[in-house]
């Protein structure tokens, strides 16, 4: 009689565990490298402003990089299960009734992936990125200027930056897989 595997253990599960773990890891760091370079550009900013000087550009590349870090913790807070939550019925409910409801969560998360995903797919169309000539014939052909729109200061494209919405989107449902079903407690 094969005896039931909590998520995480067993096989396949297994490994995306591991790869899991992996990527919270690498995200973590990141997310720090980040928040490091915030500060420093804010700073930076401060004293150049004070000096009659200010560099407009850093304020900009901070508000890109806050948005890149929410989105890295965001994935990272999917692996450490550590979402706010609204846990009134959970905590009234029988364990057995938790792993359910956490069943039920991990099924509506991977759905909304699986949604963002294929949003993201026609948003940055990489068929039709492919299939076109270069990048200005593809966007007066298809009025997707994801691929041609700078920021205002940086003068750098803004699809470098929206780079993190396909990342997250993939490492968010690796995360919630290697999860699957298992309550915030069994997580840990």
């Amino acid at each position: 009689m094969a005896s039931a595997t909590t998520p995480g253990e067993g096989g396949g599960l297994k490994a995306i565990g591991r790869l899991s773990a992996a990527i919270a890891w690498c995200e973590a760091r990141f997310a720090g490298v980040l928040m490091v370079l915030i500060l420093a550009l804010l700073l930076t900013n401060v004293v150049s402003r004070a000096f009659g000087k200010p560099l407009i550009w850093t304020d900009e590349l901070a508000v890109y990089l806050m948005v890149m870090a929410a989105f890295v913790g965001a994935s990272l807070g999917l692996e450490k299960r550590q979402h706010i939550a609204v846990t009134l019925l959970s905590d009234a409910v029988s364990a057995s009734t938790r792993r359910k409801l956490a069943f039920i969560v991990d099924v509506v998360l991977l759905a909304l992936f699986a949604i963002f995903a294929w949003t993201l797919w026609i948003w940055f169309d990489p068929l039709g990125v492919l299939a076109a000539e270069d990048l200005r014939t593809y966007a007066r052909e298809s009025f997707n200027f994801l691929y041609q729109e700078p920021t205002v200061t940086l003068g750098v494209r803004k699809f470098w930056f929206w780079l993190v919405l396909p990342v997250f989107c993939l490492t968010g449902f690796v995360h919630v897989l290697a999860r699957f079903g298992a309550t915030a407690e069994q997580s840990k």
